[in-house]
């Protein structure tokens, strides 16, 4: 089977009026979630040729789709849809605008037909293919409502609707719980102007209360894959014209020297629909860093604010993968007072991976994450043995990209790839830092 599709801006149908994302939820039982936007490509190539043992399941068979469980495989539709019961054992099957797997049993249950399946990769259905998009993603607040939004652990997520905030303010999405000790409250709002503004705080006890303030721009997001004989030539993703800001505030009272990484169990999910039925989805995440040494009798203080402009990705060819992109425009400054107090060497740092996205292909991950580290730093070192004292604020920020190709055929690649790493330095009038 040959399909050849040109360049072209692809026009809403019914089809495309359906969204199939599937999450699990808190019990055993897999629960179905359905939704009505995908995100449209303003451009896009299609031309593939695939393999003779392959079936493609449209989305209207899919109406008759129960409930589907990642983690085993399993399908169940209600009745009995002819296209699915006439499905052959070690088939690969691609279920439009949903996954793509390979048939292991069909059995009928309690007037119900279920279907068994074994992870298939892009190379077992397409021989070769040419995929290729360009698409916007926005943050309106309509947009924004029509996103899923998932809070929960890995192992048992929810879906949730978003939060709606009180007056003029419109709609976020806002997570609250306490992790590790801290209490974490992590809020996304969307604002005119194609804005999403983040707001993320952890607070332990009465030592410690750290803020992130600041938001992400709209973007273009572009993808390639070039397939040849079953086998990946090439694959690139990139994220263009991400604009953003990030202020980073924290002060701390003997918090000691306990690190802590809380990973934020809340995300924000947009699907690109490429050529009708191939959904790539990117997953927005954030998560704080903490990384004190702050003892008895000490206390550490600091404000700081990044400002970018930035094009990031990454391109594989050949067995190789290269980063791509970059930041252009940044401006890093020092906000609020860089204040340690300590009678020996103290401090604190506090770092934030936002924005995190990890990105998918017809449910499986190909970017794990796709990720700005943004770390600030205020130390202290009172130079007790000359009486030089060193006091220093600090602010790094610097990208990564992990790359995982196992569903593109690919077996053994490096999954962590650095983009750029910048820092800058404030030192304390009077200081003596040896630099």
């Amino acid at each position: 089977m040959k399909r050849k599709q040109p360049v072209s801006k692809l026009r809403p149908t019914p089809l495309l009026l359906l969204l199939l994302l599937v999450v699990m939820s808190c019990g055993d039982k897999p629960k179905s979630n359905f939704s009505g936007d995908y995100v449209i490509p303003k451009t896009e190539t299609f031309e593939a040729t695939t393999f003779e043992n392959t079936q493609r399941v449209s989305s209207e068979v899919l109406n008759h789709l129960d409930g589907y469980d990642e983690n085993t495989g399993t399908y169940t539709f209600s009745g009995s849809p002819s296209m699915i019961e006439s499905l052959k054992t070690g088939t690969v099957v691609l279920f439009e605008a949903h996954s793509l797997r390979k048939i292991k049993a069909i059995r009928k249950e309690n007037g119900k037909t279920i279907v068994e399946s074994d992870p298939a990769m892009l190379t077992e259905y397409f021989k070769d293919a040419t995929i290729q998009y360009e698409a916007p993603i926005s943050w309106t607040r309509p947009e924004v409502a029509a996103s899923k939004v998932t809070f929960g652990q890995p192992i048992a997520t929810i879906a949730m609707p978003l939060m709606a905030t009180l007056g003029d303010e419109g709609l976020g999405v806002k997570f609250e719980r306490e992790l590790k000790g801290w209490k974490v409250t992590f809020e996304l709002k969307p604002e005119a102007g194609e804005k999403l503004n983040i707001e993320l705080t952890a607070e332990k006890q009465h030592v410690c209360s750290i803020k992130a303030e600041g938001y992400i721009s709209s973007f273009t997001s572009n993808a390639s894959i070039v397939i040849e004989n079953g086998t990946t030539q090439q694959f690139s993703y990139r994220n263009d014209g991400l604009e953003g800001e990030i202020e980073l505030k924290f002060a701390a009272v003997g918090l000691g020297s306990e690190i802590a990484y809380l990973e934020i169990p809340a995300q924000i999910e947009r699907t690109i629909l490429v050529e009708g039925f191939i959904p790539v989805t990117l997953r927005l995440k954030a998560n704080l860093k903490i990384f004190p040494e702050v003892a008895a009798g000490s206390s550490s203080q600091v404000s700081m604010k990044l400002a970018y402009n930035s094009n990031l990705g990454f391109s594989y060819q050949t067995g190789r993968v290269q980063p791509s992109g970059g930041m252009s425009s940044e401006n890093a400054e020092q906000t609020g007072d860089c204040n340690t107090a300590t009678a020996g060497i103290a401090g604190m740092g506090v770092g934030i991976e936002f924005p995190r996205f990890e990105i998918g292909i017809l449910g499986n991950v190909v970017v794990p994450y796709l990720v700005l580290n943004t770390h600030t730093s205020s130390y202290l070192s009172t130079g007790l043995l000359d009486n030089r004292p060193c006091h220093e604020a600090k602010i790094k920020y610097d990208a990564h990209a992990g790359v995982s190709m196992r569903f593109l055929g690919v077996l053994s690649i490096n999954n962590d790839y650095k983009l750029f790493e910048n820092e800058k330095k404030w030192v304390a009038q009077g200081s003596h830092c040896g630099d």
